[in-house]
């Protein structure tokens, strides 16, 4: 089976986007939260041992994929949930998932594909996660299948997000970047993904990764450490402006902590912000309703 296709076939029906602003999603019985985050589903979702990580919901709300990892990042799987009956399924290793590391999922607009991280391609020293996506079938999902250059390289990409008119977004640590690790977006032209773009200085300082694009790309949630001897990584968010990105404001001490928060994720329905916080002891998904982005978008 060919494993790599060309950008031109990429995800051309994402581009047809779902319009989820009516949906009814049940979140696992839980009371969403306001303005101060709360771990999300707590023994449903979230246990006590083990470490979750960044999660997707389906465009329609009925499905959950999410990462769970050890402390050190060196097994990480994706598990699903799916609400069939008024009530969800208990969580199971996604078929894609169960070998090699797998990790960081992310649902197309129009729910026929499921993009992840992966080392399951080796064939380089510096290569160690690379994007792939499966296709959506009548029982299931297809075989993996590599995003093609120039979004994947001999080096690492990882966290896959888009916005709603096709543009992708991701991290590597390819030559050329201005920090560690970069950001990097591409646009669809006719169809085709050919051209990619660093996002730039003004984001791209010491080590910038995760990026969480919001579906009308208006701004920009991502993790950093802003500062080269940081000893933890925070959320910021930057506000986008005709193409120009502002400078990244750290979203304050109602999500970052001296833990490490990162992995953001939305609800599909555009209320919720999700993110990870973890201290080293206890890594778990927490949730916060998006309003808390306002205060940015008014400075």
């Amino acid at each position: 089976m060919k494993t790599i296709i060309t950008l031109a076939f990429l995800i051309f029906s994402n581009l047809v986007y779902c319009q989820t602003g009516n949906i009814s999603i049940d979140y696992f019985g839980q009371t969403p939260p306001d303005t101060i985050p709360l771990i999300f589903a707590p023994g449903i979702i979230c246990l006590d041992n083990r470490f979750e990580a960044r999660g997707a919901f389906s465009p329609d709300g009925r499905l959950f994929y999410f990462t769970i990892t050890n402390g050190d990042f060196t097994f990480q799987k994706i598990l699903f949930c799916e609400y069939l009956n008024n009530k969800w399924t208990e969580p199971d290793t996604a078929n894609f998932s169960k070998t090699f590391n797998n990790h960081e999922p992310f649902f197309s607009y129009d729910s026929q594909k499921l993009f992840f991280t992966t080392d399951r391609d080796r064939r380089t020293k510096e290569n160690t996660r690379d994007l792939f996506f499966v296709n959506k079938l009548r029982k299931g999902w297809s075989e993996p299948v590599k995003l093609d250059t120039p979004i994947n390289s001999g080096y690492t990409e990882y966290f896959f997000s888009q916005s709603k008119n096709g543009t992708i977004y991701f991290a590597s640590n390819r030559p050329g970047g201005y920090g560690v690790f970069d950001i990097y977006f591409i646009k669809p032209d006719n169809g085709k993904y050919e051209k990619l773009n660093n996002i730039g200085s003004i984001i791209n300082y010491g080590y910038a990764a995760d990026p969480c694009i919001a579906p009308d790309e208006s701004y920009l949630v991502f993790t950093s450490a802003r500062k080269i001897d940081a000893d933890n990584v925070d959320l910021y968010v930057s506000l986008n402006t005709n193409g120009v990105w502002s400078e990244p404001v750290n979203m304050g001490n109602l999500i970052n902590t001296k833990a490490n928060e990162y992995s953001p994720f939305f609800s599909p329905d555009g209320k919720y912000l999700f993110f990870v916080r973890h201290d080293g002891i206890n890594g778990d998904i927490y949730w916060i309703n998006t309003s808390i982005i306002n205060k940015f978008k008014s400075k």
